[in-house]
């Protein structure tokens, strides 16, 4: 038999406050006038339910990092040529051709 929603949802409320209180379970439960064993209950239940329901998605961050990457470094017989990310496709073949009447 499910407890109702807005019995679990009460004791959901508790739980937390059990967990950011830093006092053992006795001590708040005597603050709280509930019973240790409920509260060790309704603890038990929610670990329960947090291990039978994975987490669908999962925060990510992203960092924004400077892109540094090192020139590209093509050598075709005496000629050494260094690219930058951004080089024009059209540029370098335009002076491999030149490069091979040359070479």
């Amino acid at each position: 038999m499910q407890a109702d929603p807005i019995y679990q949802a009460k004791w959901l409320e508790i739980v937390k406050e059990y967990k950011t209180s830093n006092q053992t379970m006795k001590q708040f439960s005597n603050t709280h006038h509930i019973k240790v064993y409920q509260l060790q209950y309704w603890l038990k239940k929610f670990k329960m339910r947090a291990m039978d329901k994975p987490n669908r998605f999962i925060e990510v961050k992203a960092i924004n990092m400077p892109i540094t990457s090192k020139p590209l470094k093509v050598t075709y017989g005496k000629l050494s040529i260094e690219l930058t990310d951004n080089f024009n496709e059209e540029t370098l073949l335009k002076l491999l051709k030149v490069a091979d009447q040359v070479v």
